[in-house]
């Protein structure tokens, strides 16, 4: 990472301004952020960080959710945070890939003042994962169970007509 490369994202106001959709909603995630703690004594590395990537994009969910806890932070530390579109930088995300495939959403990376990497996070807490993992399996497992009967008369109408196409 270099300075001037990073000076060319968006600064949070910007990136805030640009929100159609979720702006309100984002607005007000970040005021009641505005009110959790943080540790008396967050640790050295905490204190080297001055720079802060964000890799995100305006639709996401986790996005609207987990980037106002960072912009928290940061104001409260004084880092200077740039917003980069994943879309618009397809490349940037590719060192943080989530579990090596997925382009997940935001993506945080911490640098010193000299543009060196200390740390990233991705997407979401992991007890955030955990929880909606869980949650997704168990609807998975209710729908399955509760539309079987139509689902298994969609399954065999979409495999025969595959092969309508050949007629």
């Amino acid at each position: 990472m270099d300075q001037k490369f990073f000076h060319q994202g968006e600064t949070p106001e910007q990136f805030i301004a640009s929100l159609k959709e979720n702006r309100e909603k984002f607005e007000k995630l970040l005021a009641e952020t505005a009110g959790v703690d943080m540790e008396e004594n967050p640790g050295k590395g905490l204190s080297e960080v001055r720079n802060v990537m964000v890799i995100a994009e305006p639709w996401s969910g986790d996005v609207l959710y987990f980037l106002p806890p960072l912009l928290h932070i940061a104001s409260k530390a004084k880092w200077q945070v740039r917003i980069f579109r994943r879309d618009q930088y397809p490349d940037l995300i590719l060192p943080y890939r989530k579990d090596g495939l997925y382009h997940a959403i935001p993506v945080f990376i911490f640098y010193d003042q000299d543009f060196n990497e200390l740390a990233h996070w991705v997407e979401r807490p992991a007890e955030a994962t955990r929880t909606i993992d869980a949650e997704s399996l168990q609807l998975r497992r209710r729908l399955r169970e509760e539309y079987k009967d139509e689902w298994r008369k969609d399954t065999v109408s979409e495999i025969v007509n595959l092969f309508h196409t050949f007629d």
